[in-house]
């Protein structure tokens, strides 16, 4: 394609004296689903820091539908349409489930706060069209009957689902999804797999996958990035990645088995 959904070109972040992500480069399509794997410490949430702004680049450019996005402040590059999950749940664990997901829908309101002092019209039909929305994605995420529940109370499995959902009310058309199986047991990861599954055929949704977990990558992912020390070493199919020695080496050590990925 002749304009990717993201592009990040010659990318690199330094602190100090190290430098944590260095010369990466790749394009992204609509609706294409990308993993990105490394062993701890390679730069993969410094990566996902960089696209969502929390941190600007020291080198390199990244564009997303040809914005450029590196001075940009998070809740701009959230408008432009690319949302996030994180490794620890950051949800709002006093509010309710329903009211997890309205705080998102709000990034896009059209009524103002002079709406919201007078009580107009507005404010009024827009509110219960952000409940409707809302109600339709967790019912869609088979969270609806645990709507009036309060987000610290359900399972590990539902926040982090809930979670999900609160990106997907930002209305992205790319997802950043930060190590979602973690902590999780086996029957929550099946469910997690269908699940990103879901978003990716259904709503035709870009997403980047990082993950430890490599059976969950291998299953979902058609094109994996391998990151080692902040510098790209692979790139290609699940079996390429699987076999190509420099993986192997940073995983396992240069004489281990490929089976065990």
């Amino acid at each position: 394609m002749n304009n990717p959904l993201l592009k990040v070109e010659n990318c690199g972040i330094q602190f100090g004296g190290l430098k944590a992500l260095d010369g990466l480069d790749f394009s992204l399509n609509s609706g294409e689903l990308l993993g990105v794997i490394g062993p701890n410490g390679a730069g993969k949430t410094t990566f996902f820091n960089l696209l969502t702004g929390v941190y600007l680049p020291t080198d390199g450019s990244l564009f997303f539908k040809s914005n450029l996005l590196n001075q940009l402040k998070p809740h701009q590059i959230n408008q432009l349409g690319i949302s996030r999950t994180f490794q620890n749940i950051r949800l709002f664990l006093n509010l309710s489930v329903l009211d997890n997901v309205c705080i998102a829908f709000h990034q896009h309101i059209q009524y103002s706060l002079w709406d919201v002092i007078c009580h107009r019209k507005k404010y009024i039909e827009e509110e219960k069209q952000i409940k409707a929305k809302a109600l339709e994605l967790l019912e869609r995420f088979h969270l609806h009957e645990t709507k009036n529940e309060l987000a610290k109370n359900l399972s590990y499995g539902d926040q982090r689902r809930l979670e999900m959902v609160r990106a997907l009310a930002t209305r992205p058309q790319l997802l950043l999804l930060d190590e979602p199986a973690a902590g999780m047991n086996p029957t929550e990861k099946k469910e997690l797999i269908e699940l990103i599954r879901h978003l990716h055929q259904e709503l035709n949704l870009a997403i980047i996958l990082i993950e430890h977990d490599m059976s969950v990558m291998m299953q979902l992912c058609p094109r994996i990035i391998v990151l080692d020390y902040g510098v790209v070493i692979a790139e290609g199919t699940p079996e390429y990645i699987r076999q190509h020695p420099a993986v192997i080496k940073a995983y396992l050590g240069e004489k281990k088995d490929a089976k065990s990925l």
